[in-house]
C-alpha cells in the first residue's frame, strides 16, 4: 500500500458544500460552452446527434464524477488526482500525471483560452492571424505579471469575472428558447457519421473540463469525505443542464449549417440575431471577461504544480524559487515559455483535443483505480461509494476508452504527441529520482 502525498501542510478547513459546489461550476464553465457549439454541431452535422453529444459527454463526465468522488472521500486528500494515483500506483504515475500537467495540460490550457479571447478581440477590431496570436501572448503574460505579485489580485479578477460568465449564458438561454425562431431544434443534417459524433463528443468534453481540480482542495473542506462526491455530482450535473439548455437555444436561433460555417463564432451570430448588434456587443464583452476569468485562474494556479514537485524532489531546484510576494517565479516563467509556443503553433481546437486526450489517460486511470482499491483496501473507510458499483465505474470507464480511441482514430497527430510527451517524463522520473527528495507521507484524515 502506498501512502498518502499532501502537496501542502497546515491548510484551514473552511470551505463548505455550497462554495465547494460553486467552485466546480466555476472551473468548468469557462470557453467551451461559448465556443465548441460550431464544432460539435459541424462534427454530428445534425442537430439530434449534436444535442446528444452534449448529453453523452455529460454523462461521461458525470460516471467519471460519480466514480473518482469514492476516492475523494476515502482519500480526503490536497493534491486530488495526484494524491489519489500515488496511494494506488506508486510515485510514477503521480509523478506523470503532475508532469503532463505542467508541459501539456496547464500550459496548452492557457494557450487555447489566450487564443479564443483574441479571436473576439475581431468582433471590435478587425485583425490578422499573427496579431491575434500576440494579442493572446501578450494577455497571458499581463496575467501572469499580476499574479506575480500575489494572489490576491487574482482572486479579485475571479470574483468579478465568475459573475460576468453567468450573464450571458443565461440570457442566451432564455431568449434563444422563447424569442428563437432561426434555427431548427429536432431537425436533421446529412445524419449520423460515427467519425464526426466522435469529434463532436470529444469537443463537448473540453467544455466540460475541469471538475477534478475540486479535488485540489479537498484537503481545505470542512467535511470533504460528505462533501467532495456531493460537490462533483452536483456541480457536474448542474453544468450539463446548464450546456444542454444553451445549445438547444443556440440550435433553436441559427440554422445548422450556418452554425456549422461558424465555428468559434457561432456564438456570436447567435447573440446577434437575438440581441442585435448592440446586444451582441455587450454580450462579446461578457464572454470576455468569462474567457479572462477562466484564463486567470489557470494562470494562478498552474504553476503550483510544478512548485509542489520541485519541493519533492521530483523537478529541477530551480521551480522551488519564491518571489518576494511569495508567488512561484520560476513556475510562471516555465508556463509563459511553453504557452507562448502552443500560442504560436498551435489553434483553439487542436490545443483542446491535447487536452481532453492526455487528462483521459489519468482519469481512466484513476477511475480503474477505484476497482483496484475495493479489491486491495477492502477495509479503507469510504464515507461515499460510488451507486451501482461495478456498473459505473465500468461505464466510465469505458466512455474514457472511447475518447482515448476517438482521438486517436481522429485526431492522430494530436494523440500521438500527448502519448510521445507521456512517456517521455519516464526517463525524466527517474532521472530526477536519482537525486530527489524522498516524499514523508502524512496521516489519513
Amino acid at each position: 500500500m502506498h501512502e498518502v502525498v499532501d502537496l501542502k501542510d497546515d491548510l484551514k478547513r473552511e470551505i463548505g458544500i455550497l462554495p465547494a459546489i460553486a467552485t466546480v461550476v466555476g472551473l468548468v464553465i469557462g470557453s467551451g460552452v461559448f465556443f465548441k457549439p460550431g464544432k460539435v454541431f459541424a462534427s454530428s452535422n445534425d442537430v439530434t446527434w449534436g444535442i446528444l453529444a452534449w448529453v453523452l459527454g455529460g454523462l461521461i463526465t458525470l460516471f467519471a464524477g460519480l466514480t473518482v468522488a469514492e476516492l475523494g472521500a476515502a482519500i480526503p486528500q490536497t493534491g486530488g488526482l495526484y494524491a489519489w494515483l500515488y496511494r494506488i500506483y506508486g510515485k510514477l504515475w503521480s509523478f506523470l500525471y503532475g508532469w503532463i500537467y505542467t508541459v501539456i495540460v496547464g500550459p496548452a490550457t492557457i494557450a487555447a483560452l489566450a487564443i479564443i479571447f483574441a479571436t473576439q478581440v475581431q468582433v471590435f477590431f478587425p485583425i490578422s492571424d499573427l496579431a491575434m496570436k500576440l494579442v493572446a501572448i501578450g494577455l497571458m503574460l499581463i496575467l501572469t505579471v499580476s499574479n506575480y505579485f500575489g494572489a490576491r489580485y487574482g482572486g479579485y479578477i475571479q470574483t468579478v469575472s465568475t459573475i460576468a460568465k453567468l450573464i450571458p449564458i443565461v440570457l442566451i438561454i432564455i431568449v434563444g428558447l422563447a424569442r428563437g425562431t432561426g434555427g431548427q431544434v429536432t431537425g436533421a443534417g446529412a445524419g449520423f457519421s460515427g467519425t464526426g459524433f466522435s469529434a463532436a463528443l470529444v469537443a463537448t468534453l473540453w467544455a466540460y473540463d475541469g471538475w477534478i481540480t475540486v479535488g485540489n482542495i479537498s484537503g481545505e473542506l470542512k467535511n470533504p469525505r460528505r462533501d467532495l462526491p456531493i460537490a462533483i455530482i452536483a456541480g457536474i450535473a448542474m453544468v450539463a443542464v446548464v450546456y444542454i439548455a444553451i445549445n438547444i437555444a443556440i440550435v433553436n436561433t441559427l440554422p445548422l449549417d450556418t452554425i456549422a460555417r461558424a465555428g468559434t463564432t457561432a456564438i456570436n451570430l447567435a447573440s446577434a440575431k437575438l440581441f442585435g448588434d448592440f446586444g451582441a456587443t455587450l454580450l462579446a464583452i461578457g464572454i470576455m471577461i468569462s474567457i479572462f476569468g477562466c484564463l486567470n485562474g489557470h494562470v494562478l494556479t498552474d504553476p503550483r504544480i510544478p512548485f509542489a514537485m520541485a519541493q519533492q524532489g521530483d523537478f529541477p531546484a530551480f521551480l522551488k524559487k519564491i518571489s518576494p510576494y511569495k508567488t512561484p517565479t520560476n513556475g510562471f516563467v516555465v508556463q509563459s515559455i511553453l504557452a507562448s509556443l502552443y500560442i504560436l503553433t498551435g489553434t483553439f481546437d487542436a490545443l483542446t483535443n491535447i487536452v481532453v486526450f492526455t487528462t483521459y489517460i489519468f482519469f481512466v486511470a484513476g477511475m480503474v483505480g477505484v476497482i483496484i482499491l475495493r479489491q486491495r483496501e477492502p477495509e479503507l473507510h469510504r464515507p461515499y461509494k460510488v451507486p451501482l458499483y461495478p456498473v459505473i465505474p465500468i461505464l466510465g470507464i469505458l466512455g474514457g476508452i472511447y475518447i482515448l480511441y476517438s482521438t486517436l482514430t481522429a485526431e492522430t497527430a494530436q494523440a500521438l504527441y500527448g502519448i510521445a510527451v507521456t512517456l517521455l517524463g519516464i526517463p525524466v522520473f527517474y532521472y530526477f529520482r536519482r537525486g530527489g527528495v524522498r516524499i514523508k507521507p502524512v496521516p489519513e484524515s
